[in-house]
């Protein structure tokens, strides 16, 4: 009895332990360097990527704010929350709203989120693409998180039927 509660709760264990999504992974990207660019090793899969209030918030391309609407807004020179991805499968892509903004915390406020999915696993590069460099303010912070797979509802069968197969097993066995 002791053996079969063994592989019956190992069985199960691995079960649930497969269907555990990976860990999100922070980049933090500098924009007042060229060299700003963040290599993630990743799996095949779909992942979502957001900006978040991490060691930066938004970066500013000019080092000075001006010409800004009543909202905070519409700047001329202003907070920026762009950056940039490059897949195998989509290559190089800019996500922004093409806005900027009084505030790097404006800028953070009004981040677009970006989704992308990886046939196979890949090298994807992240970064900011502005020159020159040397006039920037601050960055941007992103958190890239694989996005859940759903375990099917059969999948959660598994479960008894293994137990009832180790049942009749272990019946076989004592005949």
């Amino acid at each position: 009895m002791k053996m079969l509660g063994k592989k019956i709760f190992m069985a199960i264990g691995l079960f649930f332990i497969a269907s555990i999504a990976a860990n999100a992974a922070t980049v933090d990207l500098n924009a007042e360097t060229a060299s700003n660019a963040v290599m993630l090793d990743l799996t095949a899969g779909t992942y979502n990527v957001t900006a978040y209030a991490g060691t930066y918030t938004a970066w500013n391309a000019w080092g000075n704010t001006y010409g800004c609407d009543g909202n905070g807004a519409n700047c001329t020179h202003g907070w920026i929350n762009n950056y940039s991805i490059d897949t195998p499968e989509t290559g190089s892509f800019l996500t922004t709203n093409g806005m900027r903004y009084e505030t790097a915390e404006l800028a953070l406020l009004n981040a677009l989120s970006v989704t992308f999915t990886l046939l196979s696993d890949a090298t994807v590069k992240f970064f900011i693409q502005d020159a020159p460099y040397g006039d920037n303010v601050g960055g941007i912070s992103l958190m890239v998180n694989p996005s859940a797979v759903p375990v099917p509802a059969a999948a959660f069968l598994f479960a008894p039927a293994l137990i009832g197969f180790m049942g009749l097993r272990r019946k076989a066995k004592s005949a």
